[in-house]
């Protein structure tokens, strides 16, 4: 039998009891790094069925959802439940460097990857200069 103590634990039960299942925050933890010429985060998603992973984009906003049940059998005694149940969301504003026509998102072991590349406008490129009265065109082939 689990037996455990936790003073916390019971002010979170009574919250939940008074203001419902919402008064507890469903927090998605998440990375978020550079890598090259792509932005790469992790959404932690534990237990989660993909089929409920729902990404989207609206200008700039990306915005994950989620849901997580767990429903115990009619013969179960609960005596501790304290993983999060319901919907997840998380939205993260996008630099108008991204190209979020060309996202991509794998979920792999209770982890969300998204990986959004760097926009070929705003990349850095070479400008040649010209010499003196010559004029030549960026990016143009000699003829």
């Amino acid at each position: 039998m689990l037996m455990r103590q936790d003073p916390f634990r019971q002010l979170d039960r009574w919250t939940e009891q008074v203001l419902g299942p919402a008064a507890r925050a469903a927090m998605v933890p998440m990375d978020a790094y550079r890598k090259g010429d792509m932005f790469v985060i992790h959404f932690d998603l534990p237990g989660v069925d993909p089929s409920s992973i729902e990404l989207t984009v609206e200008k700039n906003t990306l915005t994950v959802k989620a849901e997580r049940r767990w429903v115990p059998s009619d013969d179960a005694e609960v005596l501790i439940s304290e993983r999060p149940q319901g919907s997840f969301t998380r939205q993260i504003l996008l630099g108008d460097g991204l190209d979020a026509d060309r996202i991509d998102a794998r979920y792999e072991q209770g982890v969300l990857t998204v990986t959004i590349p760097v926009s070929e406008s705003v990349k850095p490129r070479r400008v040649e200069v010209a010499v003196g009265g010559e004029q030549k065109l960026v990016g143009a082939k000699a003829s």
